[in-house]
């Protein structure tokens, strides 16, 4: 019994961390884009819209603008899945604590501690991660905002030069 609740102890952690691993890579590859591929983006923007109707410049807008909101759905996925994860690790290092105590009984305190530690520390992992990951959703939101801001602005100069 030991043996697997230590695995699944570690299945957890590895989880947790490997959320935020992805959520960060994500944060880092959009912050790059609004960095350094968005600028230039914006240019060929005026070019490709400047034959189209009033119609296909919508249908490009929002094509461009769901290029823009890439990555969201997971940060989204990693703030909701962080805390469930925490929490699940929080279950099972009070089972493990429960099992000892059934095992060694109340007075073996140490191996007791064990179990609730590991339960404390998976929750203060997962709410990390979530927090976190929070920070880089609405970090990426309010840059995803300006951007289509940005872009409509651009269209509209260049639907109003066309008349």
């Amino acid at each position: 019994m030991a043996f697997s609740m230590e695995i699944a102890h570690k299945a957890v952690f590895f989880a947790l961390y490997f959320l935020l691993f992805i959520a960060t890579v994500v944060f880092i590859e959009r912050l790059l884009y609004f960095l350094f591929a968005f600028p230039s983006e914006k240019k060929l923007l005026l070019k490709d819209t400047e034959g189209l109707k009033e119609t296909e410049v919508e249908t490009y807008y929002h094509t461009f603008v769901s290029k823009l909101t890439r990555g969201k759905g997971v940060l989204s996925f990693t703030i909701t899945a962080s805390p469930l994860l925490g929490l699940l690790g929080t279950v099972l290092g009070i089972m493990e604590s429960f099992v000892t105590m059934a095992e060694k009984g109340v007075s073996d305190i140490v191996e007791v501690s064990k179990g609730i530690g590991l339960a404390l520390e998976a929750t203060a992992l997962g709410i990390f991660v979530a927090v976190i990951t929070l920070v880089y959703y609405y970090y990426l939101n309010g840059k995803v905002e300006k951007a289509k801001t940005e872009i409509k602005v651009l269209i509209l100069k260049n639907l109003k030069s066309r008349e």
